[in-house]
Formats: structure tokens, C-alpha cells, sequence
């Protein structure tokens, strides 16, 4: 009896083994029962997904036994008009095209022509007059490619006329003046009365006075207009002087006026010009690059 006991209270005793065996076979039908399940389940959601979804597609309307009513006059009578409000009419929306140059950008209206004149008075208690050529900055804008910001600049300064003696001063007092050349890029010239055409150094004097200057410098008393300072203005130069793409001529000339200062002495002040006189070979205007700017013609390109 006692080794009949110890046999079936051990773990290792084969009715023990064959319950654990029958627990696991139960288990196992437990496990693949509820997979079927869930496969059943699964189906049935899924059918029930297709099922709804089908329901909801919209039929296209059955017309077959639809009864066609007579149309009616749709025009209003005299007292519907009377009651109805006038609506006006909703305009017809029409799509933006955006703008693909900038606003800031310069047009064809805004380029300079040859023959512009620029005029500037200098009295001879006025400061400093600064004039500058340039590209998109400057008194006077190009928007060339050929040209660069501040490519010719001028500077002109009355000569001090405070050491004139006020007890010993002339009937006419006649305006002297100094003229300051500067360029920051490539530059051509020529002077009155002078067949010489030269390039520019960074920075040319001259003086606009009845006496020689005594250091030198060119001076005029006065600078016709037929025969001006030429500049010619332009971006790379050849071996021989000249411009390879093109180039802006400008006339710099004087005109003296008469005027009356303070005290009530007649005095002979200058007007100053500068003339765009030409542009070689023109402005190719239907080149005009991301900035705004536009090239020069193409002299041997076929039209």
C-alpha cells in the first residue's frame, strides 16, 4: 500500500505523465478552436464591410416610369418684377497670372535714348555737385550689361571766391570752377579742340576758368557744345582702343548764364550738361536677363 502511494504521488509516475498528456490534447483543441473562431469572426466583419459599402453607392436614378411635367413659363409676371430685387450679375472669375519679372525690375520705357539732355547748375555758394553714370544707382541709370555702378563719376566744385576783396571787387564777377573725373570701369575720352582719343586713368582734373591752371591741368574758360569732353563707356576694350560688345557716348559741355549776387554785382556763372549723345549698337531689348538688365545688339547676328 505505502509503495503504491509513493508510486502515484510522484511527479515522474506515469499516471501523472498521462494526465499532463491529456491536459496538453485538451489544450490543444482548445487552441485550434478558437483559431477557427477568430477566422469565422474575421469573415464576418469583412463581409459585413463589403456588404455596407455596397449599400452605399449611389444608383444612378431609375427614369423609366419618371412622368415629364409640362414646362412653365418661367418669365415673371408684372407683380413678381415689381416684388422681385435686382441682383447683379456675380463676374466671372478669372485666373491670376502671376508675374514672373520682378516689379522693382526696369522696362523698355525706362531706358535712357540717345539725344537725352541732363542739365545741372552749380551757383558759387552752392556745395559739391556729384553726377553718376551708372548700371541700376546713380544720377543717370543705364541698365545696361556693358556699364557698372559708378562707371564715371563727376564732381564739380565752385572755386572759393571768399578772398575776393570786398572794397576792390569788379564790375562782372566771373565764376571759376574745378571739375573732378573719376571712373570705376573702363573709360575712353576725348578732350576739346583735340583729335587724341585716350583711356581714362582712375581719376581726371580739369578747370573751368579764364587762366591757365598753374600745375597743369586742362582748363577751359568755356566747353561747347559742339565741341564737348567726349566719354565713351563700355565694358572690355580690344588692343586697339575699342569697345568689343558696345558702348554709351556721353558729351560733358558748359553754357555760361548771367546772374546778379546778394550785393547786386552782376556775376557769369556756369550750367553744366552732360548729353547721352549715342549707344553702340543698341540695346537688345528682348534679352533682359534676371536682374533686370539688358544686352547690347548683336551687330553680326542675322535679323
Amino acid at each position: 500500500m505505502l509503495w503504491f502511494l509513493a508510486q502515484y504521488s510522484s511527479p515522474y509516475s506515469p499516471e501523472y505523465i498521462k494526465r499532463l498528456e491529456t491536459k496538453a490534447d485538451n489544450y490543444e483543441t482548445l487552441f485550434y478552436f478558437l483559431i477557427l473562431v477568430s477566422i469565422f469572426l474575421f469573415l464576418a466583419v469583412v463581409y459585413q464591410f463589403l456588404k455596407i459599402r455596397k449599400m452605399s453607392v449611389v444608383q444612378k436614378p431609375d427614369n423609366r416610369y419618371k412622368t415629364t411635367l409640362p414646362k412653365q413659363d418661367s418669365r415673371p409676371t408684372s407683380s413678381q418684377a415689381s416684388r422681385t430685387t435686382k441682383v447683379s450679375p456675380v463676374p466671372e472669375r478669372r485666373p491670376v497670372q502671376a508675374s514672373h519679372a520682378p516689379t522693382n525690375h526696369p522696362s523698355q520705357k525706362d531706358l535712357p535714348d540717345p539725344g537725352l539732355i541732363y542739365k545741372y547748375t552749380v551757383h558759387g555758394d552752392s556745395p559739391e555737385k556729384v553726377i553718376t553714370i551708372g548700371q541700376k544707382e546713380g544720377t543717370i541709370k543705364t541698365y545696361s550689361t556693358e556699364i557698372m555702378d559708378h562707371h564715371l563719376t563727376i564732381m564739380i566744385r565752385p572755386l572759393s571766391s571768399g578772398n575776393r576783396d570786398i572794397y576792390d571787387l569788379p564790375d562782372i564777377i566771373e565764376e571759376e570752377y574745378v571739375v573732378d573725373f573719376r571712373r570705376g570701369a573702363k573709360a575712353i575720352f576725348n578732350l576739346p579742340a583735340s583729335n587724341k582719343i585716350e583711356e581714362m586713368g582712375a581719376r581726371m582734373r580739369i578747370y573751368i576758368k579764364s587762366q591757365p591752371d598753374a600745375a597743369g591741368d586742362p582748363t577751359f574758360s568755356e566747353i561747347q557744345p559742339n565741341d564737348p569732353i567726349r566719354f565713351r563707356l563700355g565694358d572690355r576694350l580690344t588692343q586697339d582702343g575699342k569697345f568689343r560688345q558696345g558702348y554709351f557716348e556721353f558729351h560733358f559741355y558748359t553754357k555760361s548764364v548771367e546772374t546778379t549776387t546778394k550785393a547786386g554785382i552782376k556775376c557769369i556763372e556756369k550750367n553744366f550738361f552732360v548729353k547721352l549723345f549715342k549707344i553702340y549698337p543698341g540695346y537688345d531689348t528682348a534679352s533682359q536677363n534676371e536682374d533686370g538688365l539688358f544686352a547690347m545688339i548683336d551687330p553680326f547676328a542675322k535679323r
